[in-house]
């Protein structure tokens, strides 16, 4: 003979409603058990708490003592929770794993039964599709936050700035230092190098020391120093005061991005003035130097070179190997030409700023998917209201899921556009053409890099692929 808990939930604007008073609930219940001579092992009710979460005495009190049943009985599914999230996780959480079944009287639903356990599926469903619409309320609430000027809330505050009344306020100590990690940066340094100057300078924030260069990183890559706020592909500017200008943002962003492509995310600094940017045009491999002694040093594709096997791209390359001199005399000519012809960089700008079309197919992708949310949305509020039969219901979402999850797959990442904007590109050559004749190696290099994409060596063509 099975032990049955019954459990009553009335919240104080149902309490009169006919069928949902404790009584009412109480009365079908008992009926139940004696149909099924089940006995009852004890009554939980929850009166006046909302079923939106389940911090309820009466809940929490029957999870706790789920050896003294083997079912947990309601009158309908929403008594237990209005949450399908907290619906799955009792069931899945705290009766199944305790070997206690669970039964709702309106929905016929009974995870003993085939049916009930597929229903355990569909409630996961539902689960999911909560979390999303919870994420998304929560966003959408952040940005109407944002537009108002107020920050997101949290506890990370970013460094340079205080947070007074829901604003980011600078902090004028804090903010002469992200200031001065900029700078740092900008003039070559490596994020480990600008931890040692932080440390040395002594700095302080409201987060301790700079014991760590991935809090360099952090400062380096948040975007809320330029005043903006991002969420998502959300972008909001002049939200707050901002510490630096977009310039500097986008310069960093660029040198940042051109350190992962060459070196990944472990960036070293090459004594050699073309090492990472030089590539093979037959294999496609990276060129590396060599040292041959007496001097002689080489650039060489690493297919052909290299001991370090995953670098290589075709063991059969034959591509040219370029002593170093006469390649870095090719390359400095070339940079040359550009620095001092301003009409030719903005030709070489112009030519490169035509987009492809875009596809067109994703955007009606997006609209069906934009739809199918649609539809699951009402099929949910036909199934609170009690419109809809569980089965027709189970068919229906499954379908939309297996359609959304299937053109999710079809859509195409839009092109990448690596290319720097020409006034920021105008700039930095004006700057590098002032200094070219007299920089050293290592700013040469930090110029390049910023300058170039990437160098394609094929036989003897040498192609330099300009970065605006």
């Amino acid at each position: 003979m099975k032990r049955a808990a019954l459990y009553i939930r009335v919240s104080t604007t149902e309490q009169a409603q006919e069928g949902y008073s404790i009584g009412a609930q109480k009365e079908r219940l008992i009926a139940y058990c004696k149909a099924h001579d089940w006995v009852i092992a004890d009554i939980y009710v929850d009166g006046g708490y909302s079923g939106s979460n389940i911090k309820r005495p009466g809940i929490q009190k029957l999870m706790s003592e789920t050896d003294k049943f083997d079912v947990v009985l309601v009158y309908k599914l929403d008594r237990l929770s209005r949450s399908q999230r907290d619906t799955l996780y009792l069931i899945e959480e705290a009766f199944l794993p305790n070997n206690v079944d669970f039964v709702s009287m309106q929905e016929s639903f009974d995870t003993a039964t085939p049916f009930g356990k597929a229903m355990i599926g569909l409630l996961a469903v539902f689960a999911q599709l909560e979390r999303e619409q919870i994420k998304e309320r929560t966003q959408m609430g952040r940005i109407e936050r944002a537009k108002t000027g107020l920050y997101r809330g949290g506890g990370n505050v970013p460094i340079g700035y205080n947070y007074v009344d829901g604003k980011l306020e600078i902090n004028p100590y804090e903010a002469e230092q992200v200031r001065k990690i900029y700078e740092w940066y900008h003039a070559g340094d490596s994020l480990l190098e600008i931890q040692r100057k932080a440390i040395a300078h002594k700095f302080k924030n409201r987060y301790g020391s700079y014991k760590s260069w991935s809090g360099i990183r952090n400062i380096l890559d948040n975007p809320v120093y330029t005043g903006r706020m991002t969420f998502g592909e959300v972008v909001i500017e002049n939200c707050h005061e901002a510490i630096i200008t977009k310039e500097q943002f986008e310069m960093t962003r660029i040198m940042r991005d051109k350190k992962k492509d060459v070196y990944g995310m472990t960036a070293f600094k090459s004594k050699y003035l073309l090492t990472g940017i030089t590539f093979c045009g037959q294999c496609g491999a990276r060129y590396g130097t060599r040292n041959a002694g007496k001097g002689y040093n080489y650039y060489a594709c690493y297919s052909r070179s290299s001991s370090m096997p995953y670098i290589v791209k075709d063991p059969t390359c034959q591509n040219k190997i370029w002593r170093m001199a006469e390649l870095e005399s090719i390359v400095d000519a070339q940079v040359r030409v550009v620095l001092n012809s301003p009409e030719m960089a903005k030709e070489i700008a112009v030519s490169k700023q035509t987009k492809p079309t875009p596809d067109n197919k994703n955007k009606q992708i997006e609209k069906r998917l934009h739809e199918i949310d649609k539809q699951i949305n009402k099929f949910m509020e036909l199934y609170q209201r009690d419109d809809i039969p569980t089965d027709i219901l189970g068919e229906n979402i499954n379908k939309l899921y297996l359609e959304k999850t299937a053109l999710e797959k079809t859509i195409k990442p839009e092109p990448d556009d690596s290319l720097m904007s020409f006034d920021l590109a105008e700039e930095l050559l004006k700057d590098a053409a002032q200094v070219w004749d007299f920089a050293d190696t290592d700013q040469k290099r930090r110029i390049l890099q910023s300058l170039i994409n990437r160098i394609v060596l094929d036989g003897d063509n040498v192609k330099i692929e300009w970065a605006f």
